[in-house]
């Protein structure tokens, strides 16, 4: 019965998952659940007719016919099978009120009656009757390995991806409440148009006068867009470009800062901003007249060049009252403009400003875009939460095939190995058991993290510390899970045993 229950719940979520795969919008990343659920309803088909091969090879014996045989597995794994997907249409219909299913109903349907059907045959009867202690064919040991391998490689990839979609999530929220802070913050959502040295002007004029009304904020982690290494840093965790509004709204003020010299600083930093501070200086040069460089004795929250506020403990702030007066309009204040991280926190008092100037007329007859920061973050942050879910999503459904995988490679390696099991057992050696199938799962699971980790560090060149933190823990969690299994199927066969059962 049980298995008969799983059947049903695999080809729930089988339908559940395929519906929704289908639906308009739907990338590569959304669409492996698809494949997980896939993974788990095979295995739900497979598992039962491993363990009736058995029944089946006696049942042959007795002279059952093997059309008939084949018949009965196939009504119970087919009628199992439509009443979770009929009940996983049901519910998709529901939750999501849409009637135009009947197509795809009718392929996900077409789908499970071809899958049956390759299993029945991959698990077809022996030609003679051989009927041995283990648990069954050839065959099926090779698809449920095959099957163990696959789940192994999309949970090693699938947990580090759901970690760092989580963190994202995070940081993405609580920038969104920081964000709220300022509700009708807006930047330019340029599209290129404004990059042109005629309009550098009026695009200074612009900032200008944003400046004048303390309507500017200027807020830029320098050291977040381009590589740069902790001598360069000079002990600082981040090298900050600010102005009075983005001191404000980080919640600073002059007495929590304290200047620094540029003679003051470390050899390598020195040099660092040497080379790069000219660069994005209308003058070119180091430190001009009106910047300063301050260190401040609390956190800052400042801008990424995503537009994420970032918890810098220990910055070294590059302060101008007017950056305006400061920086290069093509080196720096552009691409800020552009980035976000040159902001405006009133769109009310900008929108006169930009006509005033005549920079709508770039637009024209297309209207003038702004940005509303605070709701784009808040979508951008709804967009992790919803690919992070996805992710877990994955994560349950490969972990309850493992576990069924497990579960059975657990009961066989016992019944192959019964008096062994026995005479340990009895002997007080439980570890002698366990430890031996323990350790091949485990060198399984850890080739297989290796590899998908060396792929993540390549594709992704994430932090390897982190990755392989999170892949031994799944590691340590699947041998500590197929040890449990391992001894609870050995107690169980003992008892069995003892009692002369089975």
């Amino acid at each position: 019965m049980r298995n008969k229950i799983s059947i049903a719940a695999s080809s729930l979520l089988f339908s559940l998952v395929f519906l929704y795969s289908l639906g308009p919008g739907r990338n590569a990343v959304d669409r492996l659940p698809l494949i997980c659920s896939l993974l788990l309803y095979i295995t739900s088909l497979l598992l039962p007719l491993q363990l009736g091969y058995r029944k089946d090879a006696i049942r042959l014996l007795a002279g059952i016919s093997r059309l008939e045989i084949c018949l009965d597995n196939f009504t119970c794994l087919f009628v199992w099978s439509l009443a979770g997907s009929l009940l996983g249409v049901l519910l998709f219909g529901l939750i999501f009120r849409k009637k135009s299913i009947l197509g795809n109903s009718a392929l996900l349907l077409l789908i499970e009656l071809v899958l049956i059907f390759c299993s029945l045959l991959l698990m077809k009867l022996p030609g003679k009757f051989r009927v041995s202690r283990g648990s069954g064919k050839k065959q099926g040991k090779i698809a449920l390995r095959c099957l163990q391998v696959s789940a192994l490689l999309l949970l090693a990839w699938s947990l580090p991806q759901a970690a760092l979609l989580a963190k994202s999530a995070y940081e993405n929220y609580q920038s969104k409440e920081k964000w709220q802070q300022v509700p009708a913050a807006v930047s330019f959502d340029d599209d290129g148009r404004l990059d042109r040295r005629e309009h550098y002007p009026a695009e200074l004029a612009l900032i200008k006068d944003e400046e004048r009304q303390g309507n500017a904020v200027l807020s830029l982690i320098m050291d977040d867009q381009m590589q740069t290494s902790k001598a360069e840093l000079g002990g600082y965790d981040h090298i900050v470009f600010v102005n009075d509004q983005a001191l404000k709204l980080a919640g600073i003020s002059h007495q929590d800062l304290k200047e620094v010299a540029l003679a003051d600083l470390p050899a390598e930093s020195r040099n660092f901003l040497r080379r790069i501070l000219p660069l994005n200086t209308a003058k070119r040069q180091t430190v001009p007249k009106g910047m300063h460089l301050l260190i401040s004795r609390k956190k800052l929250a400042a801008l990424n060049e995503t537009q994420d506020f970032q918890i810098c403990r220990k910055p070294l702030l590059i302060y101008s009252k007017r950056p305006s007066e400061i920086y290069d309009m093509h080196g720096f204040l552009y691409p800020a403009l552009s980035t976000g991280n040159l902001f405006f926190i009133r769109s009310d008092k900008l929108i006169p400003a930009l006509k005033r100037r005549g920079l709508t007329k770039i637009y024209s007859p297309e209207p003038f875009r702004l940005k509303q920061l605070a709701q784009s973050k808040l979508e951008l942050a709804k967009l992790y939460l919803k690919s992070c879910l996805w992710q877990l999503l994955n994560c349950i459904l490969l972990l309850f095939l493992l576990a069924s995988i497990l579960n059975y490679q657990a009961g066989a390696w016992v019944q192959l190995n019964r008096s062994k099991v026995f005479a340990l057992f009895t002997s007080g050696h439980k570890w002698g058991i366990i430890f031996p199938p323990a350790a091949v799962a485990a060198a399984l699971a850890l080739l297989v993290c290796l590899l998908v980790t060396a792929i993540l560090l390549v594709l992704y060149a994430e932090s390897p510390a982190g990755l392989l933190i999170c892949q031994f823990s799944f590691i340590l969690l699947y041998t500590l899970v197929y040890g449990k299994l391992l001894s609870k199927k050995s107690k169980t066969e003992v008892k069995r045993t003892i009692g002369r059962k089975g």
